[in-house]
């Protein structure tokens, strides 16, 4: 579908004034009048499944359906169509919505697909899958569930929703189709991304991803140092990255809060020269609550819980950024007048 056609159907919907059924048929998008064409006439189709079509074809729409007045960068994140997504986002800062939401909008509206969401821990796993059914819930046209577990969710049309620890047990076995028809996997989300070991992302995650050019996958996290896949795809230019904060700086010295340097105008265009959205979270805008969680977790944690820094390990002497400009190209090696090794004859020896 190009833009255009999308667009001409979204003016259609939301026309005011629009009666239950659809309008003659010269008043249909040409999109609408090339797909739904029956015995060389137009059947006129009933405004509900007009709507589902859109919704189907736009997560976004879907989503505020069911729950309005998301963040920006959340309706950001459900309009992409990129297939790689990282969100480096503060705690608390609506993470959860992303994680159920995309499930939920393939089980709706597609047949036979599979989303599998990997939760950092078994616990992480649990509470993910409660995020989904009560996102679910909300939908009174979802498809009839006909299995349903604390792990699994299956609609009547064949799609499932599967949440697993991440373990390697638990995130391997599960592939792309081939010619028998296995069910496909259309989306997978890494839930606290940072904290699933490196092992079970390149020996569970990532054979998932084979052959699979559709498949959606997102990592969702607040940092966890500067080691693990989650940290080094933030260089990586394959990832459309996202950045969500709390608004405020810290004062190291005093262990108190200022609000952020930057707005978040000058905040955005700083981080988009390194190819990342950058975000201000709406939720962290009490200064009083913030300041309660910087009192209790010190500036270090609260650096990489809110404004979402990776930080070095604590024992650590040195930065790792001071480390980094220890090092230049533009500094000639020292020879100490000592020959090159190509200068250095080698010695034969006969037996």
């Amino acid at each position: 579908m190009s833009r255009s056609s999308y667009e001409d159907l979204i003016r259609f919907l939301n026309a005011p004034g629009r009666s239950k059924m659809e309008p003659p048929k010269q008043e249909q998008p040409a999109l609408l009048q090339r797909q739904f064409r029956v015995r060389k006439h137009y059947s006129p189709l009933p405004r509900g499944c007009l709507e589902d079509l859109a919704n189907q074809l736009d997560p976004l729409r879907y989503t505020l359906g069911l729950t309005p007045n998301r963040f920006l960068w959340q309706q950001r994140v459900l309009a992409s169509t990129h297939k790689r997504k990282l969100i480096n986002g503060a705690r608390q800062s609506g993470k959860s919505t992303i994680i159920a939401a995309k499930p939920a909008h393939l089980g709706r509206f597609f047949y036979g697909c599979m989303a599998i969401v990997v939760g950092a821990t078994e616990k992480q796993a649990t509470e993910d899958m409660e995020k989904i059914k009560d996102y679910i819930s909300r939908d009174p046209h979802y498809p009839r569930i006909v299995r349903d577990s604390d792990s699994l969710l299956e609609t009547v049309h064949g799609t499932r929703i599967l949440v697993v620890p991440a373990t390697e047990k638990g995130a391997r076995g599960y592939s792309n189709p081939d010619i028998t028809g296995e069910r496909k996997i259309d989306i997978i989300i890494l839930d606290e991304a940072a904290r699933i070991p490196d092992d079970v992302y390149r020996s569970g995650i990532r054979p998932m991803l084979t052959d699979n050019p559709w498949c959606e996958l997102l990592a969702i996290s607040t940092p966890n140092g500067r080691e693990g896949f989650f940290y080094r795809a933030q260089q990586a230019e394959q990832w459309e990255k996202y950045e969500v904060r709390a608004p405020w700086d810290v004062d190291d010295q005093a262990w108190d809060l200022l609000p952020a340097a930057l707005t978040e105008a000058q905040y955005q265009a700083l981080r988009a020269k390194k190819g990342i959205q950058a975000f201000y979270s709406p939720r962290h805008l009490d200064q009083k609550e913030q300041l309660d969680n910087l009192e209790e977790m010190g500036p270090r944690l609260f650096r990489q819980e809110y404004l979402v820094e990776f930080i070095e390990p604590e024992m650590q002497v040195f930065a790792y950024d001071h480390i980094e400009r220890a090092f230049s190209d533009a500094v000639q090696p020292m020879s100490f007048g000592l020959p090159e090794i190509a200068d250095i004859p080698v010695l034969e020896v006969h037996r």
